[in-house]
Protein backbone atom coordinates (compact mmCIF):
# COMPACT_ATOMS: atom_id res chain seq x y z
CA UNK A 1 0.00 0.00 0.00
CA UNK A 2 1.45 3.53 -1.28
CA UNK A 3 2.26 6.27 1.19
CA UNK A 4 -0.63 8.54 2.02
CA UNK A 5 -0.15 11.85 0.28
CA UNK A 6 0.30 14.41 3.13
CA UNK A 7 0.06 17.43 0.27
CA UNK A 8 -3.82 16.24 -1.39
CA UNK A 9 -6.26 18.76 -1.76
CA UNK A 10 -9.95 18.11 -2.11
CA UNK A 11 -10.43 20.75 -4.72
CA UNK A 12 -7.59 19.74 -6.63
CA UNK A 13 -7.79 15.58 -7.14
CA UNK A 14 -5.10 13.95 -8.81
CA UNK A 15 -5.20 11.00 -10.74
CA UNK A 16 -3.61 7.34 -10.04
CA UNK A 17 0.02 8.06 -10.25
CA UNK A 18 0.57 11.89 -10.11
CA UNK A 19 1.56 13.52 -6.77
CA UNK A 20 2.30 16.70 -5.27
CA UNK A 21 5.62 17.21 -3.67
CA UNK A 22 5.87 20.57 -2.45
CA UNK A 23 4.25 23.16 -4.52
CA UNK A 24 5.30 20.78 -7.99
CA UNK A 25 3.58 18.07 -9.64
CA UNK A 26 5.34 14.83 -10.20
CA UNK A 27 5.23 11.25 -11.38
CA UNK A 28 7.48 8.94 -12.35
CA UNK A 29 7.18 5.26 -14.19
CA UNK A 30 8.38 2.27 -12.16
CA UNK A 31 12.64 2.32 -11.58
CA UNK A 32 12.53 5.39 -13.27
CA UNK A 33 13.30 9.03 -12.57
CA UNK A 34 10.51 11.59 -11.20
CA UNK A 35 9.05 13.61 -13.79
CA UNK A 36 8.00 17.13 -12.95
CA UNK A 37 4.52 18.61 -14.83
CA UNK A 38 5.06 22.27 -13.16
CA UNK A 39 2.84 24.29 -10.07
CA UNK A 40 -0.41 24.93 -11.99
CA UNK A 41 -2.88 22.24 -11.16
CA UNK A 42 -4.80 22.49 -14.97
CA UNK A 43 -2.00 22.02 -16.35
CA UNK A 44 -0.08 19.85 -14.27
CA UNK A 45 -2.77 17.27 -15.67
CA UNK A 46 -2.93 17.82 -19.21
CA UNK A 47 0.57 17.61 -19.14
CA UNK A 48 0.41 14.23 -17.23
CA UNK A 49 -2.11 12.53 -19.34
CA UNK A 50 0.15 13.57 -22.43
CA UNK A 51 3.42 11.80 -20.44
CA UNK A 52 1.17 8.52 -19.47
CA UNK A 53 0.10 8.45 -23.21
CA UNK A 54 3.69 9.78 -25.15
CA UNK A 55 4.75 5.73 -25.34
CA UNK A 56 1.01 5.44 -27.82
CA UNK A 57 -0.37 8.06 -30.50
CA UNK A 58 -3.97 9.58 -29.14
CA UNK A 59 -6.88 7.62 -29.93
CA UNK A 60 -9.36 9.70 -28.93
CA UNK A 61 -10.25 13.58 -29.29
CA UNK A 62 -9.71 14.06 -25.64
CA UNK A 63 -5.98 12.29 -25.62
CA UNK A 64 -4.86 14.37 -28.80
CA UNK A 65 -5.77 17.64 -26.72
CA UNK A 66 -3.97 16.05 -23.95
CA UNK A 67 -0.80 15.64 -25.94
CA UNK A 68 -1.03 18.97 -27.45
CA UNK A 69 -1.45 20.86 -24.50
CA UNK A 70 0.76 18.55 -22.19
CA UNK A 71 3.38 18.34 -25.14
CA UNK A 72 3.49 19.67 -28.32
CA UNK A 73 2.08 23.68 -27.43
CA UNK A 74 4.75 23.32 -24.60
CA UNK A 75 7.53 22.98 -27.00
CA UNK A 76 5.83 25.52 -29.56
CA UNK A 77 6.11 27.73 -27.23
CA UNK A 78 9.87 26.75 -26.35
CA UNK A 79 10.50 27.22 -30.24
CA UNK A 80 9.17 30.43 -29.73
CA UNK A 81 6.38 29.61 -32.71
CA UNK A 82 3.43 30.19 -30.34
CA UNK A 83 2.79 32.67 -27.55
CA UNK A 84 2.57 31.87 -23.92
CA UNK A 85 -0.39 33.22 -23.63
CA UNK A 86 -2.34 31.42 -26.54
CA UNK A 87 -0.81 28.03 -24.47
CA UNK A 88 -2.82 29.95 -21.14
CA UNK A 89 -5.93 30.03 -23.14
CA UNK A 90 -5.89 27.07 -24.67
CA UNK A 91 -4.97 24.36 -21.41
CA UNK A 92 -8.58 26.15 -19.95
CA UNK A 93 -10.16 26.04 -23.76
CA UNK A 94 -9.17 22.11 -23.85
CA UNK A 95 -10.61 21.28 -20.69
CA UNK A 96 -14.18 22.60 -22.21
CA UNK A 97 -13.65 20.54 -25.57
CA UNK A 98 -12.71 17.83 -23.78
CA UNK A 99 -16.30 18.18 -22.16
CA UNK A 100 -17.89 18.51 -25.65
CA UNK A 101 -16.25 15.73 -28.41
CA UNK A 102 -13.31 14.13 -25.72
CA UNK A 103 -14.76 11.09 -26.11
CA UNK A 104 -15.33 10.58 -29.95
CA UNK A 105 -12.08 8.46 -31.83
CA UNK A 106 -9.79 10.68 -33.20
CA UNK A 107 -10.07 9.09 -37.02
CA UNK A 108 -14.11 9.42 -36.64
CA UNK A 109 -14.66 12.90 -35.31
CA UNK A 110 -16.67 14.79 -38.64
CA UNK A 111 -17.80 18.36 -39.55
CA UNK A 112 -21.16 17.05 -37.58
CA UNK A 113 -19.68 16.74 -34.19
CA UNK A 114 -17.84 20.21 -34.34
CA UNK A 115 -20.80 21.74 -35.83
CA UNK A 116 -23.11 20.60 -32.77
CA UNK A 117 -20.34 21.23 -30.41
CA UNK A 118 -20.57 24.51 -32.13
CA UNK A 119 -24.13 25.32 -31.76
CA UNK A 120 -24.27 24.37 -28.36
CA UNK A 121 -21.40 26.61 -27.41
CA UNK A 122 -22.78 29.62 -29.35
CA UNK A 123 -25.90 29.48 -26.68
CA UNK A 124 -24.00 28.95 -23.44
CA UNK A 125 -21.18 30.89 -24.40
CA UNK A 126 -21.19 32.79 -27.54
CA UNK A 127 -18.04 34.73 -26.49
CA UNK A 128 -15.61 32.33 -26.47
CA UNK A 129 -16.70 29.56 -29.07
CA UNK A 130 -14.65 30.96 -31.69
CA UNK A 131 -11.60 30.96 -29.31
CA UNK A 132 -12.48 26.88 -28.74
CA UNK A 133 -12.77 26.20 -32.25
CA UNK A 134 -9.24 28.02 -32.76
CA UNK A 135 -7.74 25.70 -30.43
CA UNK A 136 -9.51 22.42 -31.81
CA UNK A 137 -8.03 23.46 -35.27
CA UNK A 138 -4.56 23.74 -33.95
CA UNK A 139 -4.96 20.39 -32.28
CA UNK A 140 -5.75 19.00 -35.33
CA UNK A 141 -3.49 20.49 -37.70
CA UNK A 142 -0.90 18.96 -35.50
CA UNK A 143 -2.95 15.74 -35.56
CA UNK A 144 -2.07 15.87 -39.84
CA UNK A 145 1.08 17.30 -40.06
CA UNK A 146 3.63 16.01 -38.69
CA UNK A 147 1.85 13.32 -36.42
CA UNK A 148 -0.22 11.81 -39.43
CA UNK A 149 -2.81 10.71 -37.52
CA UNK A 150 -5.73 12.12 -39.65
CA UNK A 151 -5.78 13.14 -42.91
CA UNK A 152 -7.30 16.49 -43.24
CA UNK A 153 -8.30 19.34 -40.29
CA UNK A 154 -12.37 18.67 -40.24
CA UNK A 155 -12.49 21.84 -38.20
CA UNK A 156 -11.83 24.10 -41.02
CA UNK A 157 -14.78 22.57 -42.53
CA UNK A 158 -16.94 23.95 -40.19
CA UNK A 159 -17.17 28.03 -39.79
CA UNK A 160 -17.05 29.49 -37.34
CA UNK A 161 -18.99 32.03 -35.42
CA UNK A 162 -18.73 36.04 -36.55
CA UNK A 163 -16.26 37.69 -34.36
CA UNK A 164 -18.76 40.33 -32.68
CA UNK A 165 -17.17 43.96 -32.61
CA UNK A 166 -17.02 45.39 -28.82
CA UNK A 167 -18.91 49.06 -29.42
CA UNK A 168 -17.98 50.26 -26.37
CA UNK A 169 -15.94 53.81 -27.02
CA UNK A 170 -14.03 55.22 -24.06
CA UNK A 171 -14.61 58.94 -23.86
CA UNK A 172 -12.03 61.70 -22.33
CA UNK A 173 -13.53 62.21 -19.28
CA UNK A 174 -13.38 58.74 -18.48
CA UNK A 175 -10.18 58.30 -20.15
CA UNK A 176 -8.45 61.30 -17.70
CA UNK A 177 -10.58 60.38 -14.38
CA UNK A 178 -8.65 56.68 -14.61
CA UNK A 179 -5.64 58.14 -15.44
CA UNK A 180 -5.97 60.57 -12.74
CA UNK A 181 -6.08 57.98 -9.63
CA UNK A 182 -3.75 55.33 -11.13
CA UNK A 183 -0.29 54.52 -10.05
CA UNK A 184 2.81 55.53 -12.57
CA UNK A 185 2.75 52.09 -14.03
CA UNK A 186 -0.69 51.70 -14.99
CA UNK A 187 -0.64 55.54 -16.49
CA UNK A 188 2.01 54.59 -18.28
CA UNK A 189 0.43 51.55 -19.73
CA UNK A 190 -2.31 53.44 -20.52
CA UNK A 191 -0.16 56.39 -22.41
CA UNK A 192 1.44 53.57 -24.19
CA UNK A 193 -1.73 51.78 -25.49
CA UNK A 194 -3.52 54.76 -26.59
CA UNK A 195 -0.74 56.69 -28.35
CA UNK A 196 0.78 53.30 -30.11
CA UNK A 197 -2.67 51.15 -30.57
CA UNK A 198 -1.00 48.71 -28.72
CA UNK A 199 -2.16 45.88 -27.04
CA UNK A 200 -1.79 45.15 -23.62
CA UNK A 201 0.69 42.21 -23.83
CA UNK A 202 2.51 44.20 -26.55
CA UNK A 203 2.34 47.40 -24.24
CA UNK A 204 4.11 45.42 -21.55
CA UNK A 205 6.72 43.74 -23.78
CA UNK A 206 8.18 47.04 -24.88
CA UNK A 207 11.13 47.95 -23.33
CA UNK A 208 14.40 50.50 -23.95
CA UNK A 209 15.93 47.57 -26.17
CA UNK A 210 12.94 48.91 -28.76
CA UNK A 211 14.21 52.23 -28.73
CA UNK A 212 15.91 53.00 -32.00
CA UNK A 213 18.27 56.55 -32.69
CA UNK A 214 18.98 57.38 -36.33
CA UNK A 215 22.17 59.55 -37.02
CA UNK A 216 19.69 62.85 -37.39
CA UNK A 217 17.99 62.84 -33.86
CA UNK A 218 15.24 61.15 -34.70
CA UNK A 219 14.29 58.07 -31.99
CA UNK A 220 11.50 55.77 -33.05
CA UNK A 221 10.01 53.21 -30.92
CA UNK A 222 10.45 49.32 -32.95
CA UNK A 223 8.26 46.11 -31.99
CA UNK A 224 6.40 42.87 -33.34
CA UNK A 225 2.69 43.10 -32.44
CA UNK A 226 2.03 39.87 -30.68
CA UNK A 227 -0.73 38.99 -32.08
CA UNK A 228 0.48 39.05 -36.02
CA UNK A 229 4.26 39.34 -36.05
CA UNK A 230 3.99 42.85 -38.31
CA UNK A 231 6.52 45.12 -37.40
CA UNK A 232 5.69 48.73 -36.40
CA UNK A 233 7.89 51.32 -36.20
CA UNK A 234 6.42 54.80 -34.39
CA UNK A 235 8.25 57.79 -33.95
CA UNK A 236 8.96 59.20 -30.57
CA UNK A 237 7.34 62.53 -30.31
CA UNK A 238 4.52 64.03 -28.40
CA UNK A 239 2.60 62.47 -25.61
CA UNK A 240 4.34 59.33 -26.70
CA UNK A 241 8.28 61.16 -25.63
CA UNK A 242 6.78 62.41 -22.66
CA UNK A 243 5.52 59.16 -21.52
CA UNK A 244 8.97 57.73 -22.33
CA UNK A 245 11.23 60.76 -21.06
CA UNK A 246 12.63 59.23 -18.41
CA UNK A 247 14.29 56.13 -20.31
CA UNK A 248 15.05 58.50 -23.26
CA UNK A 249 16.42 60.57 -20.88
CA UNK A 250 18.37 57.97 -17.72
CA UNK A 251 18.88 54.90 -20.03
CA UNK A 252 18.18 51.42 -17.96
CA UNK A 253 18.96 47.72 -17.92
CA UNK A 254 15.42 46.97 -16.73
CA UNK A 255 14.18 44.98 -20.25
CA UNK A 256 10.81 46.66 -19.76
CA UNK A 257 9.40 50.00 -19.27
CA UNK A 258 6.13 49.10 -17.32
CA UNK A 259 7.84 46.75 -14.29
CA UNK A 260 7.00 46.25 -10.59
CA UNK A 261 8.17 48.86 -7.93
CA UNK A 262 6.63 47.63 -4.54
CA UNK A 263 7.72 44.89 -2.49
CA UNK A 264 10.69 42.75 -1.60
CA UNK A 265 13.81 43.34 -2.82
CA UNK A 266 13.91 40.09 -5.27
CA UNK A 267 10.43 41.18 -6.92
CA UNK A 268 11.28 44.84 -7.65
CA UNK A 269 11.60 45.25 -11.57
CA UNK A 270 9.99 42.88 -13.14
CA UNK A 271 7.79 42.82 -15.52
CA UNK A 272 3.93 42.74 -15.33
CA UNK A 273 1.38 39.98 -16.72
CA UNK A 274 -1.29 40.56 -18.48
CA UNK A 275 -3.29 39.77 -15.82
CA UNK A 276 -1.56 42.09 -13.05
CA UNK A 277 -1.76 45.23 -14.99
CA UNK A 278 -5.20 44.38 -15.99
CA UNK A 279 -6.33 43.86 -12.49
CA UNK A 280 -4.97 47.19 -11.04
CA UNK A 281 -6.61 49.12 -13.92
CA UNK A 282 -9.55 47.69 -13.16
CA UNK A 283 -9.22 48.94 -9.65
CA UNK A 284 -8.42 52.38 -10.72
CA UNK A 285 -11.47 52.15 -12.35
CA UNK A 286 -13.39 51.38 -9.49
CA UNK A 287 -12.26 54.27 -7.63
CA UNK A 288 -13.59 56.88 -9.82
CA UNK A 289 -16.77 54.15 -10.83
CA UNK A 290 -16.05 54.26 -14.25
CA UNK A 291 -17.81 50.67 -15.82
CA UNK A 292 -16.95 48.59 -18.55
CA UNK A 293 -13.32 49.76 -19.17
CA UNK A 294 -10.73 47.61 -20.23
CA UNK A 295 -7.09 48.46 -20.89
CA UNK A 296 -7.61 47.14 -24.19
CA UNK A 297 -10.70 49.42 -25.39
CA UNK A 298 -7.62 52.06 -25.43
CA UNK A 299 -6.22 50.54 -29.19
CA UNK A 300 -10.11 50.96 -30.18
CA UNK A 301 -10.15 55.19 -28.24
CA UNK A 302 -6.89 55.54 -30.36
CA UNK A 303 -7.70 54.42 -33.64
CA UNK A 304 -11.33 56.48 -33.50
CA UNK A 305 -9.93 59.62 -32.23
CA UNK A 306 -7.31 59.79 -34.81
CA UNK A 307 -10.37 58.43 -37.28
CA UNK A 308 -12.21 61.27 -35.98
CA UNK A 309 -9.52 64.14 -36.17
CA UNK A 310 -8.84 63.30 -39.97
CA UNK A 311 -11.03 59.96 -41.76
CA UNK A 312 -8.27 60.68 -44.51
CA UNK A 313 -5.34 59.27 -42.02
CA UNK A 314 -6.56 56.03 -42.73
CA UNK A 315 -3.79 54.37 -43.72
CA UNK A 316 -1.13 55.67 -40.87
CA UNK A 317 -3.99 54.21 -38.67
CA UNK A 318 -3.40 51.09 -40.64
CA UNK A 319 0.26 51.29 -39.81
CA UNK A 320 -0.30 51.60 -35.97
CA UNK A 321 -2.62 48.90 -35.75
CA UNK A 322 -0.48 46.24 -37.71
CA UNK A 323 -2.92 45.73 -40.02
CA UNK A 324 -1.49 44.22 -43.08
CA UNK A 325 -4.52 45.22 -45.19
CA UNK A 326 -6.04 48.94 -45.39
CA UNK A 327 -9.55 47.07 -45.78
CA UNK A 328 -8.93 45.57 -42.66
CA UNK A 329 -8.85 48.90 -41.00
CA UNK A 330 -11.76 50.08 -42.81
CA UNK A 331 -13.89 47.74 -41.28
CA UNK A 332 -12.17 47.80 -37.66
CA UNK A 333 -12.87 51.31 -37.73
CA UNK A 334 -16.47 51.24 -39.44
CA UNK A 335 -17.21 48.54 -37.03
CA UNK A 336 -16.68 50.85 -34.18
CA UNK A 337 -17.86 54.22 -35.02
CA UNK A 338 -20.67 54.63 -37.12
CA UNK A 339 -20.73 56.85 -39.86
CA UNK A 340 -23.21 60.28 -38.70
CA UNK A 341 -25.30 61.02 -41.46
CA UNK A 342 -27.75 63.88 -42.08
CA UNK A 343 -32.09 63.28 -41.56
CA UNK A 344 -34.26 62.87 -44.22
CA UNK A 345 -35.19 66.80 -44.91
CA UNK A 346 -37.28 66.87 -48.06
CA UNK A 347 -40.54 68.54 -46.93
CA UNK A 348 -43.43 66.79 -46.61
CA UNK A 349 -46.49 68.83 -48.06
CA UNK A 350 -49.84 68.49 -48.64
CA UNK A 351 -50.59 67.84 -52.79
CA UNK A 352 -53.46 69.90 -54.06
CA UNK A 353 -55.88 68.06 -56.15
Amino acid sequence: MGRVRIHANPNEPLPKGLNKHGAVFRARRLGGPWQTFGRDYVAAIAAFKAWQQSKSEPRTVGELLDTCVGRVWPDKVKAKQMAPRTLRDYTTDVEILKKGLGHIPLKSLEPKHIGKFRETREITNPVHVRNEMACLSSALAWAVVPAGLVPTNVCKEVPRPRKSIRDRLIQHDEYLSVFAVAGPSVRLAMALAVRTLGLPADVLAMGPRNIVRYDDGRRTLRFARGKTGIKVEIEIVGDLAEALRPFLDNPTLHPTFIRTTHGPRGQRGLPYTVDGIGAMFRRCCAKVGVKDFGLRDLRAKGATDMYRADPNNIRRIQLLLGHASVQTTEIYIKGLLAEIVRPNETPIVAVVR
